[in-house]
């Protein structure tokens, strides 16, 4: 049964993994088999968010932003399939903060005693741009109140982590002062289903952004720890180019982890398989 431990914990433990030169991990985990195996893996977080659930169902990880079901509920369901099989990594609740349907208060207790560390934003209107957008910020709706239960979360004991999108919303993560801060660089390209146009960002840009929303985000919080995702960052290759031109200290992989690495070996796998003669 995956471990609970206190913000300070998880801070301590990250700190030590960058202090021996390496980035921070955190996989996104949409059933138990993907979080089993990214732990034996190394990985230093494991997050349990509603697009994982359709992302393992071999949907876009977008239908986690559609409404396809009770994202704060599927939360709770998928712990309950993922905490079983681990050990003693630290587990990220990802909750939609602008669920009108919630008391975010009491949600954060249940996923507190359920035995989550920390907390993050995801599903996220800072996916969401134009008209939409836009009228869900006016509905009181928007990125704004995600904030607000990211900064619930942070003083109910948990390690907070905020996607941000762009400029204005790290400045935002970081006057709330949250531990980290993930550079989202929009939805992860690669693979049968992944991201087109993703495919038009090159890593150069992304490292512009990433360093422009570094220095907003450390103008409220100069101790925030910068991690990196999605866009036309999904190979070890291009987090490596990220780390050496970015302050970034971490990756958050989703698609990248429990999606792209299996398609081919699963195709590969049954081909074999196909293949074998039988008797003659």
């Amino acid at each position: 049964m995956a471990k609970q431990y206190t913000k300070e914990e998880v801070l301590a433990r990250l700190k030590k993994t960058i202090g021996e030169g390496k980035p921070v991990i955190i996989a996104g985990a949409g059933t138990g088999i993907s979080g089993k195996f990214a732990e034996r893996g190394g990985v230093d977080l494991i997050g349990v968010y509603n697009s994982g659930l359709f992302r393992m169902d071999g949907k876009g990880s977008l239908a986690g932003l559609m409404p396809y079901g009770d994202a704060n509920q599927i939360v709770i369901d998928l712990a309950n399939r993922v905490f079983p099989v681990i050990k003693e990594t630290p587990m990220i609740a990802g909750i939609c903060g602008t669920d009108p349907t919630r008391e975010m208060r009491y949600y954060l207790k249940q996923l507190k005693e359920i035995g989550f560390s920390a907390v993050m934003n995801f599903p996220t209107v800072g996916l969401i741009d134009g008209r939409f957008r836009r009228e869900l910020e006016d509905t009181g709706m928007g990125y704004g109140v995600e904030i607000e239960a990211l900064k619930l979360a942070k003083d109910l004991g948990f390690f907070t982590l905020g996607y941000a999108f762009n400029v204005e919303e790290a400045a935002m993560v970081g006057r709330a002062q949250l531990d980290v801060m993930i550079c989202h660089m929009g939805l992860t390209k690669g693979g049968s289903i992944g991201s087109k146009y993703a495919e038009a960002m090159t890593l150069e840009q992304s490292a512009e952004l990433i360093r422009k929303m570094t220095k907003a985000a450390r103008e409220g919080y100069p101790d925030i720890m910068i991690f990196a995702h999605g866009g036309p960052i999904s190979g070890p290759e291009d987090t490596a180019y990220i780390y050496q031109n970015t302050e970034a200290v971490g990756f958050l992989g989703a698609s990248s982890i429990e999606r792209i690495p299996i398609e081919v070996p699963l195709t590969e796998a049954v081909h074999h398989f196909k293949n074998v003669p039988l008797k003659k």
